[in-house]
């Protein structure tokens, strides 16, 4: 399968929220990364028709989306950045409403599948206010799934996850990958790092970078650096460079330092990572002068 979009842009009123985005996502997970106002969410609605785009296509393996109707609406799973459940709901219940809106036949069937794929069987009929945060996100992905879709587009789906239900959420998409699309909508790095296939990078509207994690490291080598400092030296770093980790040793400070030139005699150069990568693409003007 093949999703394909073609300069792609968007504007509300005068002010451009997308601008010629142009990518090809072919199975797998991908993962969307931008500061908050990059123009994810905007994205991301074209994609799945709750917004119309100024100009543009959206082809799915070489159809255009638009002719496609209800065609290409049935092959699309979303999940919302804020899922918006019916408390007084039980998740059984909520579930067989979404089946019915979606058209889905064997709901019995999709419904169980999926509640056993997020391991929530044993929670069915409870009703969903009972549920802890990471429970209401698993049954987010539960209800994206009824239909099977061949486009998953997730939208921050973390938001508010502790730790332990974040690695959680992070296994179950790698398990939904096979023979799908998933787009994942974040501005937390950790939660695409380690699973996605291939990572957009989103500023102002416009796609500044699309590779795997390891070709968009390697697009800042020699651009990260280590140095250890006193407190007095540290904090004059802190306000003069793009600084992505401080850690204390003993006395001394170990500042990770993002910056096109070496900043100091005894700083070494570090292997980058996308921490990095997201500092150096989205901050760089406006924290230290890289």
């Amino acid at each position: 399968m093949k999703l394909e979009l073609q300069n792609i842009t968007k504007y509300y009123g005068k002010y451009p929220a997308l601008k010629n985005v142009s990518a090809i996502l072919t199975e797998g997970v991908y993962g969307l990364l931008g500061p908050n106002g990059a123009g994810k969410t905007t994205l991301i609605n074209i994609l799945i028709g709750i917004l119309s785009a100024n100009g543009g296509t959206i082809c799915l393996d070489g159809k255009n989306t638009a002719k496609m109707g209800r065609r290409y609406f049935d092959k699309i799973g979303y999940m919302p950045q804020y899922p918006q459940f019916y408390a007084n709901f039980t998740v059984r219940e909520f579930l067989t409403y979404m089946c019915q809106l979606k058209g889905v036949d064997k709901a019995n069937e999709s419904i169980g599948s999926a509640l056993k794929f997020v391991n929530l069987e044993e929670h069915y009929s409870r009703k969903i206010g009972s549920l802890s945060g990471g429970m209401r996100q698993r049954l987010g992905i539960a209800q994206a799934i009824l239909n099977n879709p061949k486009l998953l587009v997730l939208d921050e789906p973390t938001a508010g996850l502790d730790p332990g239900e974040r690695i959680r959420f992070r296994n179950l998409i790698s398990r939904l990958a096979n023979e799908r699309i998933i787009l994942l909508a974040t501005h937390i790095v950790s939660d695409v790092e380690y699973i996605a296939k291939e990572i957009l990078l989103l500023q102002k509207g416009t796609l500044v970078m699309q590779g795997t994690p390891s070709e968009l490291e390697k697009s800042i080598k020699g651009k990260v650096w280590e140095i250890f400092a006193n407190e007095k030296d540290m904090a004059l770093m802190v306000d003069t460079y793009c600084v992505s980790n401080i850690k204390q040793q003993g006395t001394s400070y170990l500042l990770r330092v993002v910056n096109n030139d070496k900043p100091f005699e005894n700083a070494k150069p570090v292997a980058p990572n996308l921490d990095d990568l997201f500092l150096y693409t989205f901050f760089q003007s406006s924290e230290g002068q890289v």
